[in-house]
């Protein structure tokens, strides 16, 4: 009687066996995927595959259990392709400007140890430039000297031909003069500029050594 009993329940746990399987197979399988999108008219549009529909439109992947398991974007238009270019350069552009000015502070940081040596810096370079129109503005008083000479030469020559030496040293005489003058006024320029310049290394190395009133030196690194 036992023998038998035996028998029935091998037989039993033997034919459930494939069963077994088919439903661990099952569980352990993806399942079918589902893929909804909202269409031209706000109607809900599902399906096996993605349904013409959804073409060009967000959309979502959805288990066989009801859960989205995925979110995909529309694509964007040239508009909105446009505008995220331009956003990206934009944060480009800022990205590189930051890079930059902390390589200038720095620079800055490691150049001077105090407001005092921007100021000897500017006027050094002040004095410069000063000196360089000084000598341009004396030379400049020759070459005008020398002018009126030539030009009273000049005047016997108002009712025949001009010798041609006495002309070339007219025209090379106006040409060093005109030289002169340029250079006094690039000079000029590149004080203005100077003075800009250090102003705002000074404005700039206060703003990052001083902090709350503190001295500069305190907060200079090392």
């Amino acid at each position: 009687m036992i023998h038998r009993l035996a028998i029935a329940i091998s037989a039993a746990i033997a034919a459930s066996l494939p069963w077994l399987a088919v439903a661990q197979t099952g569980a352990s399988s993806p399942g079918r995927i589902t893929y909804c999108c909202t269409d031209a008219s706000g109607k809900q549009v599902c399906g096996d595959v993605l349904p013409r529909e959804c073409y060009g439109r967000a959309y979502r992947e959805i288990s066989q259990q009801g859960r989205t398991i995925r979110r995909v974007d529309a694509p964007l238009t040239p508009e909105q392709q446009a505008a995220r270019e331009a956003e990206t350069r934009k944060a480009r552009q800022a990205e590189a400007e930051r890079l930059e000015q902390n390589r200038q502070d720095r620079v800055l940081l490691a150049t001077y140890s105090s407001e005092e040596e921007i100021d000897l810096m500017r006027d050094r370079a002040i004095d410069g430039a000063q000196r360089v129109i000084k000598d341009a503005q004396e030379r400049l008083e020759t070459l005008a000297k020398r002018q009126k000479q030539l030009d009273e030469e000049a005047e016997f020559y108002r009712k025949k031909p001009m010798p041609a030496p006495l002309k070339a040293q007219i025209s090379a005489n106006q040409v060093e003069m005109r030289g002169l003058q340029a250079e006094i006024e690039g000079k000029q320029k590149d004080m203005a500029a100077f003075k800009a310049r250090y102003d705002e290394e000074k404005r700039r190395f206060r703003e990052l050594t001083q902090k709350d009133g503190a001295p500069a030196a305190a907060s200079r690194p090392r």
